[in-house]
């Protein structure tokens, strides 16, 4: 009952920030995780938060919690976040190595990160989801 109830949630309620597809190919450095810094790929993003997906199991970026991202028109070297979400994704039978989607929220950004960022979506966003 509790899962039906969350997905009614999810259905109904009203994102605060408008979330974005992001440009095919498109990476973010997360750092520090186990073993130093890993190269991800984005699938969304939003002055909220974030959705990536890796290689490897959950524990390998456990301690992570910073995001840096570099683009054409903006450079933001150390946003904090925290997981919200970290789920395997399905993929084909032949694959051996397990891909995961993690959602993170970022966490308090200044006025300068907040500029930042918005030139990053800009530039990197496609269309609103």
């Amino acid at each position: 009952m509790p899962d039906i109830l969350n997905y009614f949630r999810m259905l109904f309620k009203n994102r605060e920030h408008k979330r974005y597809s992001v440009k095919s190919g498109t990476f973010v450095i997360v750092a520090p995780g186990t073993g130093g810094e890993r190269k991800v790929q984005i699938v969304d993003i939003s002055m909220g938060g974030a959705a990536f997906i890796y290689n490897g199991p959950p524990e390998e970026l456990e301690e992570s919690g910073i995001i840096k991202m570099l683009t054409e028109k903006a450079k933001l070297e150390k946003l904090e976040f925290e997981t919200v979400s970290d789920v395997p994704v399905s993929c084909s039978a032949k694959s051996k190595e397990e891909i995961r989607r993690r959602g993170v929220k970022f966490k308090w950004l200044g006025v300068l990160d907040k500029s930042e960022l918005t030139k990053a979506i800009d530039d990197i966003g496609t269309f609103p989801k």
